[in-house]
C-alpha cells in the first residue's frame, strides 16, 4: 500500500470513530466537530518563491498541466494568486475595501501583472483561481508570489509575508544564472524555514548530464556554505518539458523534465511528513476527549453505587478544588495581558518606528525628483501631482508592510497562545486527576495539541481594510508669480508628506493594538471556557447520579445498566482509536 492510500485509510477509520463518538452519550459533541472539520477541510499550502525570469508562472502552470497562469516580460505586481481545486476553472478577485469580483481566467493579466495593474492600482488583495487539476484535488492549494529581488521592492516583501504560513516551500533557482546576491539575502532571512523548503534547479534541459551534476553541486555548496542550509534539497526539473509533457500529451518529455519524480517526493512529504502529523493530532484529541468521557461516565457509575454521604462530601471537597483554581485562572488573565503589552511594545511599536523612518529616508530623495520633473506645472496642477504621489506611494508602502507585521504579530501571539493553551490543559488535567483520585478511579491523561487552528478564524488574524490617505484642499496660491506658488506647494507638500507618514503609522498601530486586544478577550473566552466545561461535566455526572438516587430501586437499576452498557461502548471506542494510534506511531 503506497503511502497516498495508506493516508486515506487511517484518515477514513478516524473519520468512522469521529462520527461514532458523537452518537455516544458522555463525549461533548463540539469537540468531535472540530475535530471533523480539522480532517475533512486539512489544506496543504505550498508557497512557490522564486527570483524574476526562473520559470516559476511555467513551473505552476506545468504542476497544473495548463497554461492558466499569465507569463509575463516584466516582474509581476505585488499581487497573491491562491490557486485551489475547483470542478470548473474559475477565478475571484478580492479587493481590499471588501469588494469581490468574478472574472474568467482570460481576465487574470489584469490584476497580476505589472502591466495591467501597475503598482496595485486596482487596490486588489488576492486572486483566487481554482482549477481542475488533480494534484490540488486533495487539499493541496499553491500561492505563487511575486519574485524575490525584482525592481519592484514590494515584491520580495510580499514573498516574505507567506513563507512562515505555508507547510512547504517551493524556490525556483535556474542553471543559466548563478544564485543572485538578492535571493542569498532572501534565503538568510528566511533560513528558519529551511526544514521546509524545497529547490528546484530549472531548465534542466539546457545542460548535458556533467554540466547539470556540476550546477547542482555549486548551487548545494553556495547554500550550505553562504546561507547555511544543512544537506539542502536540491532537484533538477525543466518546467518548459514538464508543461509541454502533459499538454501534448507527451510521456517522453514528461519523464526527462524530471517533474513526476519531485512530484512523488512533495507528495510523501505532505503526506508522511505533514498528513500524518495531522492524524497523530487528531488521534491523540480524540483519546484525550474519549477519556474524560470514560472518566465521567465511571464517576456517574461511582455516585450511582456508593453511600450517599459519602458521594455528597466528595463534591463538596470537588468544589473547594474549583475554587482553588479560580486563584490560577485570574493569574492567566494577567499573565495573558502583560503577553499581549510585550508583543506591541517590543514588535509593533519599533517595527512601525523602523518603518516611518525608512519611509522617510526613501521619499525624501523621490519627493523632490518627482517635483523636479513637474515644476513646470501651475501651482494648482503640481499640487494635484504631488498629492497623487504621495498618496499612491505612502498607500503601497503601508500596505504591504501592515499585511507583513500582520504575518509577524499573528504568529508571536500564536506562540503566547501556544504556552497559555498548554497552562490551561494542565489546569484541566489537575482537575480531571483530583476528581479521578477523589473517586478512587485511574485516569490516564492524553496529552495533545490546540484543536484551535489559525484557519478556524480563533488565532488573531487581521482583515485587510484600506488605507485611507487625506487629500489637502488647494491653497490660494494661482495669483502669485509660479516660481513663488510652487516654492509654497513644495513646501506645504513635503510637510505634508511627512505628516501623512506619521499619521497613517498611527492609523495602523491603532488597528493592530485594537484587533490584538479583541484577540486577547476571545482566547481568553476560550481557554476559561475549557476549563468550565471540564468542571460542568464531572458536577453533572454526580449530580445526575444524585437525582436518579431519589427514584425507585427499579430505575436506578436501569439508569447503571444503561451507563454500565455507554461505558463499554466508550471503551470499545477507545481501543480502536488505540489502534490507529499505534498504527501511526509504527509510520
Amino acid at each position: 500500500m503506497n503511502s497516498e492510500d495508506r493516508y486515506r485509510r487511517l484518515r477514513d477509520a478516524l473519520l468512522q470513530c469521529i462520527d461514532r463518538a458523537m452518537e455516544l452519550e458522555g463525549i461533548p459533541e463540539c469537540p468531535c466537530e472540530e475535530l471533523r472539520e480539522k480532517l475533512t477541510k486539512s489544506r496543504f499550502h505550498l508557497v512557490v518563491v522564486g527570483q524574476f525570469k526562473r520559470g516559476k508562472t511555467t513551473f505552476i502552470n506545468a504542476f497544473l498541466g495548463a497554461d492558466v497562469l499569465p507569463t509575463a516580460v516584466v516582474p509581476l505586481t505585488s499581487i497573491v494568486t491562491v490557486i485551489e481545486y475547483g470542478e470548473e476553472p474559475s477565478a475571484t478577485v478580492y479587493y481590499n475595501d471588501g469588494r469581490v469580483e468574478e472574472i474568467g481566467l482570460d481576465r487574470l493579466a489584469e490584476f497580476v501583472t505589472e502591466k495591467g495593474n501597475p503598482k496595485n492600482q486596482k487596490d486588489v488583495a488576492e486572486v483566487v483561481l481554482r482549477y481542475p487539476s488533480q494534484y490540488l484535488k486533495d487539499g493541496v492549494r499553491l500561492i505563487d508570489t511575486p519574485g524575490v529581488g525584482s525592481v519592484y521592492r514590494h515584491n520580495t516583501d510580499v514573498a516574505y509575508e507567506y513563507l512562515p504560513r505555508s507547510d512547504a516551500a517551493l524556490f525556483l533557482l535556474s542553471v543559466d544564472q548563478p544564485l543572485s546576491e538578492a535571493e542569498v539575502a532572501f534565503l538568510k532571512d528566511v533560513r528558519e524555514y529551511s526544514y521546509r523548503i524545497f529547490f528546484l534547479q530549472n531548465k534542466a534541459d539546457y545542460l548535458n548530464e556533467e554540466d547539470l551534476m556540476e550546477s547542482l553541486q555549486f548551487v548545494r555548496d553556495t547554500l550550505s556554505r553562504d546561507v547555511g542550509f544543512e544537506a539542502p534539497e536540491v532537484y533538477p526539473v525543466s518546467a518548459k518539458l514538464a508543461l509541454m509533457g502533459k499538454t501534448s500529451k507527451n510521456p517522453e518529455a514528461l519523464l526527462k523534465s524530471n517533474i513526476p519524480q519531485f512530484e512523488e517526493r512533495l507528495k510523501r512529504f505532505l503526506l508522511e511528513e505533514k498528513g500524518l502529523i495531522l492524524l497523530k493530532s487528531v488521534t491523540d484529541n480524540l483519546l484525550r476527549v474519549v477519556s474524560e468521557g470514560i472518566l465521567r461516565m465511571e464517576i456517574q457509575l461511582r455516585a450511582l453505587m456508593e453511600p450517599l454521604q459519602q458521594i455528597e462530601e466528595k463534591l463538596r471537597a470537588y468544589e473547594e478544588k474549583e475554587r482553588q483554581i479560580e486563584v490560577e485562572k485570574r493569574d492567566f488573565e494577567i499573565l495573558l495581558e502583560g503577553e499581549t503589552k510585550r508583543i506591541i511594545s517590543e514588535i509593533l511599536d519599533p517595527d512601525l518606528s523602523a518603518a516611518k523612518a525608512e519611509l522617510t529616508e526613501r521619499l525624501l530623495p523621490e519627493f523632490d525628483r518627482f517635483y523636479q520633473k513637474n515644476r513646470h506645472l501651475s501651482a494648482g496642477k503640481l499640487r494635484k501631482a504631488l498629492e497623487e504621489f504621495i498618496s499612491s506611494e505612502v498607500r503601497e508602502y503601508y500596505s504591504i508592510f501592515r499585511r507583513n507585521e500582520d504575518t509577524k504579530i499573528s504568529i508571536a501571539f500564536e506562540k503566547v497562545a501556544d504556552r497559555f493553551i498548554r497552562k490551561i490543559n494542565l489546569l484541566v488535567d489537575e482537575l480531571l486527576k483530583y476528581s479521578s483520585e477523589l473517586f478512587n478511579l485511574e485516569f490516564r491523561s492524553f496529552s495533545a495539541e490546540a484543536l484551535w487552528s489559525r484557519e478556524s478564524g480563533f488565532y488573531f488574524k487581521f482583515k485587510d481594510e484600506p488605507l485611507m490617505v487625506e487629500m489637502l484642499g488647494e491653497a490660494l496660491t494661482s495669483l502669485l508669480p509660479k516660481f513663488i506658488s510652487n516654492a509654497i506647494v513644495k513646501r506645504s507638500m513635503k510637510n505634508y508628506m511627512l505628516e501623512m507618514i506619521e499619521r497613517q503609522a498611527g492609523r495602523i498601530r491603532w488597528d493592530f493594538v485594537e484587533r490584538l486586544q479583541k484577540s486577547r478577550l476571545e482566547f481568553r473566552w476560550q481557554m476559561l471556557q475549557r476549563i468550565e466545561e471540564t468542571s460542568k461535566g464531572i458536577k453533572d455526572a454526580v449530580s445526575s447520579a444524585l437525582r436518579v438516587r431519589t427514584e425507585s430501586t427499579e430505575e436506578m437499576e436501569a439508569s447503571r445498566q444503561q451507563v454500565e452498557q455507554n461505558l463499554q461502548r466508550l471503551h470499545e471506542l477507545k481501543r480502536e482509536v488505540e489502534e490507529i494510534k499505534n498504527a501511526l506511531e509504527g509510520s
